[in-house]
């Protein structure tokens, strides 16, 4: 149907019924060879029904009886292969000098879908299924969805919510953003940030240029590299692998195994209990009450940490180091702990202050201070070169 306006715009329409296609997940449909919005949304039930709709802008009135055969969309149902194919005409040449293309779809919820165009926004609601979405420019949005998702897009944003399955996810230039999402996630972004809150599933993500940003998030693997942004964390749960490159990481109410680098930037870690290995090239490390074992070490900044004690946790150890800069610590009064503190390139006294009593001792370049606490059954080991080393009985 071809409906024209006294002025432009020209208006095509297409519809398509299909009353017979199942709901049991043995159909695909592909879109390929064309450009526009597309919106899925699934259904109950069997039976699918397709609506093109074409607005063409500055058509002159000789080219308005031919509209209807310029960019045209094929729609096929192959019923021996269970699937249906919409295809554009990209070798085909409009006059018009501009067209915007949408298609919606409503489809049984039980489909596979496979979207390959050439531009436009994706946007998917209720479908169980494989579902590969891939735009040249635009943004993809995947709601109340399950199955794998794979979501690729040049210069737009990826948004999932609400979903569940596997999610593979790139972006080119845009955000990527997954909330309320329950499996594994795998992505990565050029130029843009990665935010994923409440995520039950392993996670695995890579930002180039942008920040990186977790929250409630709980898996087996957590890991995540951020080059040229930061990263910030919150209510983190399992074995945790963060790599920042240039920026800070902040991270808070962490529990399991934290492994965290980071080739120039400063460390804020915030109630962590399980076991903390943090290692900077340059720049500071802050831990406000770590429980559990802990390995901070810097080339060259200020290591702060403020340790807690449960004798629950058996994997217990201390060691801090820093290559240039002062290393301070609070230590429960409880923490069995068989210490060694060691300042190197002094023979001052003064630089190690400790409430804890602690045998002090001069040797070659280096001040050492030596306690064993309740049995010393936790290696507790500060090492400061060029610096100091303060310790707070707490």
């Amino acid at each position: 149907m071809v409906v024209f306006a006294d002025t432009s715009p020209t208006i095509i329409k297409q519809t398509y019924r299909f009353k017979t296609l199942p709901d049991d997940g043995s159909y695909s449909l592909t879109i390929s060879n064309t450009s526009g919005d597309l919106i899925v949304s699934g259904h109950e039930g069997s039976g699918a029904f397709i609506n093109v709709e074409k607005v063409t802008f500055g058509i002159k009135k000789k080219d308005i009886p031919n509209i209807h055969k310029k960019e045209t969309i094929t729609v096929n149902h192959l019923e021996d292969q269970n699937q249906i194919n919409i295809i554009g005409d990209s070798s085909s040449s409009s006059k018009a000098d501009f067209m915007q293309t949408s298609i919606e779809l409503s489809l049984p919820k039980h489909i596979n879908l496979n979207f390959n165009i050439d531009g436009g926004d994706l946007s998917v609601n209720k479908i169980i299924g494989k579902i590969n979405l891939s735009t040249l420019g635009g943004d993809i949005l995947v709601e109340n969805s399950e199955g794998d998702i794979n979501s690729h897009t040049n210069g737009g944003t990826v948004n999932i919510q609400n979903s569940k399955g596997h999610a593979k996810t790139h972006s080119f230039g845009g955000e990527i953003a997954i909330q309320d999402f329950q499996g594994s996630i795998a992505s990565s972004t050029i130029g843009g940030d990665i935010n994923l809150v409440s995520i039950k599933g392993n996670v695995n993500c890579q930002s180039s240029g942008g920040s990186i940003t977790l929250k409630d998030i709980e898996g087996n693997t957590i890991s995540c590299r951020a080059s040229g942004g930061e990263i910030i964390g919150e209510n983190l749960n399992g074995e945790i692998t963060l790599k920042c490159f240039g920026r800070d990481t902040n991270i808070k109410n962490i529990f399991g195994k934290g492994n965290l680098y980071a080739s120039g930037g400063n460390f804020l870690i915030e109630n962590f209990v399980g076991s903390l290995v943090v290692n900077t090239e340059k720049g500071n490390i802050v831990i406000d009450d770590a429980v559990g074992g802990v390995e901070a070490i810097t080339s060259s900044g200020d290591i702060d940490v403020d340790l807690s004690y449960d004798s629950r946790f058996k994997d217990y150890s201390i060691y801090l180091e820093t290559h240039m800069g002062n290393i301070k610590t609070s230590v429960p009064k409880n923490l069995p702990a068989s210490m060694e503190n060691i300042v190197y390139q002094t023979t001052s006294m003064q630089s190690i202050d400790s409430e804890i009593i602690l045998k002090l001792e001069v040797e070659h370049e280096k001040v050492i201070g030596k306690r064993t606490i309740a049995g010393g059954t936790v290696p507790f080991s500060l090492k400061a070169h060029h610096g100091t080393i303060t310790i707070r009985d707490k």
